[in-house]
């Protein structure tokens, strides 16, 4: 269930049970599939040939070792589900040693065969005689929960990520109505306790939470502070909107406090006429309706595609913490006289080196986003990263800020070549969170200073507008921005110039 992306796929299947010899050999289907994504279906029974338990588990133990690094040699460039099928015996701890040693591999994802049984049990997984007749060992129906689970998976990695979670307070978050039942009134009862769980669970994976609820903002947070059977907490929202104001105006305005757009917005509401007054007024946001039967809470949230998340970052982790820190710069701007001093109180701490493997799944990220500061929109996973840092002339710097209101972690890239006299950029981009503190100037002044330790004439970036934005030309240069923008100083009159053009 998701609002967002359609994606569209061909599929293709490679020869059968030939696992290992597609991902070694060069010329297979997977090795080919440069831009897509391949699928590996594992099912360790088929890794056992012999009856004897203790001989089985020697086999399937020897396969997993010589998988792990076939799947490294092959991965590369390109993209990994690997899918883990249930087979008898159950061989768990199988899984999760493979789950466990292709965790940190970029690139790569994994769906263990308890992720496909928790997520869409049906009543009878195997099929013995066609397993015997045809070596098709599960029913209709388990293949059903295989193959949607594996086009979650897909659609995850193609859609843009969704940002923010905007909830309903009563008869959302909890049973009853503050402003009559009172904070101790309210029933919290155990569908109402897994929808917050699941909420928190997203809030740490990276999601912004913010509160969207007609009432007084006194009576909603005497909830927060008198109900200690809460899993959701002050701490884990990062802005609310508790007034009387339609929602989609409360939604324009949150988007507009978070520089988001509303397209990366989730609501969540139990009545039906708060979502169709969303839908109506903001088209962009996906709107959920809860279920009336509160017992069927779980199950839908489960079960909505826009809550998948692949893998979570560090800087995913410490979302809400940046945006309330953006929150108190926004406040300490509006109280300063003169952006000037605006930047001189801020403090500004810009680290800018070479990027580290640590760092790509970062990086990786930084590309994917929407709302960045990004001169040629090119999006790249991983492993694509990886590579034209590896197998291209380019070269990697990662920028990290911070500021006396907090650390706003790694936020801009640069990916670039030196040619023969000039810098030709081939990723800028920096995020929303610090444009218009003076980093993109640092970000060109320090490329200006390689070129001149180079002794290059000059820095070209090509600008590719986003699609839906009008093109435009820049140029400018570097000594001239020197007597205006205390951020960029690079050198004399002698310094680059920086061409950019779409």
């Amino acid at each position: 269930m998701d609002a967002g992306t359609r994606v569209t796929l061909k599929v293709e299947f490679a020869p059968y049970n030939q696992v290992f010899q597609q991902l070694l050999d060069p010329s297979s289907i997977l090795s080919k599939n440069e831009t897509g994504i391949n699928l590996v279906l594992v099912r360790f029974g088929d890794w056992a040939k012999s009856a004897d338990k203790s001989i089985m588990e020697t086999e399937i133990e020897q396969n997993v070792q010589d998988f792990i690094p076939a799947l490294m040699a092959a991965v590369q460039q390109k993209t990994y589900i690997v899918c883990v099928c249930p087979t008898s015996p159950n061989h768990r701890h199988w899984e999760d040693s493979l789950a466990s040693s292709l965790k940190g591999m970029e690139s790569v994802y994994v769906i263990k065969a308890s992720d496909i049984i928790t997520h869409y049990p049906v009543s009878r997984i195997e099929d013995p005689h066609a397993e015997e007749t045809g070596h098709i060992p599960y029913t209709s129906a388990f293949f059903t929960a295989l193959g949607t689970l594996i086009a979650r998976k897909i659609h995850a990695t193609k859609r843009n990520p969704y940002k923010v979670i905007m909830l309903d307070c009563d008869e959302t978050l909890w049973r009853g109505v503050c402003a009559e039942d009172g904070p101790l009134g309210l029933s919290i009862d155990a569908p109402h306790q897994a929808l917050q769980v699941f909420m928190v669970a997203r809030q740490q994976a990276g999601m912004l939470l913010c509160l969207c609820s007609e009432n007084r903002e006194a009576d909603v947070f005497a909830v927060f502070e008198q109900r200690t059977d809460m899993p959701l907490k002050r701490e884990h929202l990062v802005s609310w909107r508790i007034n009387w104001r339609h929602k989609s105006e409360n939604l324009k305005s949150l988007a507009e406090e978070l520089d988001l757009g509303l397209s990366s917005f989730i609501f969540l509401d139990d009545s039906p006429l708060e979502c169709v007054e969303v839908r109506a007024h903001c088209p962009a946001v996906t709107t959920l309706q809860l279920p009336g039967d509160s017992d069927r809470i779980p199950r839908f949230l489960d079960h909505v595609w826009a809550f998948d998340q692949l893998k979570t970052t560090r800087e995913d982790q410490q979302r809400t913490s940046y945006y309330r820190q953006n929150l108190q710069r926004d406040c300490w701007r509006r109280e300063a006289l003169t952006f000037a001093d605006f930047l001189a109180g801020l403090e500004l701490k810009i680290e800018i080196s070479a990027m580290t493997a640590s760092q790509l799944p970062r990086v990786s990220q930084l590309t994917q986003r929407t709302n960045q500061f990004n001169f040629t929109t090119i999006r790249r996973t991983e492993a694509e990263v990886r590579h034209v840092c590896e197998s291209d002339p380019l070269e990697s710097l990662v920028v990290k800020v911070e500021d006396r209101f907090g650390d706003y972690g790694l936020v801009g890239v640069i990916l670039f070549e030196s040619l023969a006299d000039t810098i030709r950029v081939d990723t800028f981009l920096l995020s929303c969170r610090t444009l218009g503190r003076g980093v993109e100037h640092r970000m060109l002044a320090h490329l200006g200073q390689i070129a001149a330790e180079r002794q290059l004439k000059s820095i070209e970036i090509p600008y590719i507008p986003t699609r839906g934005i009008k093109s435009s030309w820049i140029s400018w240069s570097m000594s001239a921005a020197n007597s205006n923008n205390p951020f960029l100083k690079v050198g004399n009159s002698t310094s680059p110039s920086i061409w950019c053009w779409n």
